[in-house]
């Protein structure tokens, strides 16, 4: 399975996933380039800036309808 599929399957179940999710699960550095391949793909994938300490990040999540 790529990378990008799983990163889809964890939308899928619900999972909100941000860059250090991504990397501890095993979906690689670049979450930002999955998300935007998958948008392209047609899916409804929403964010929001979460602070994570001193940094700012994105999370991710698949809107469900």
């Amino acid at each position: 399975m790529s990378q990008r599929e799983k990163v889809l399957k964890a939308l899928q179940r619900g999972h909100k996933l941000t860059p250090l999710d991504a990397l501890n699960r095993g979906m690689g550095l670049r979450l930002g380039g999955h998300i935007y391949a998958l948008r392209k793909a047609g899916h409804d994938i929403r964010s929001e800036l979460v602070q994570k300490g001193d940094a700012r990040v994105s999370k991710y999540w698949l809107h469900q309808t």
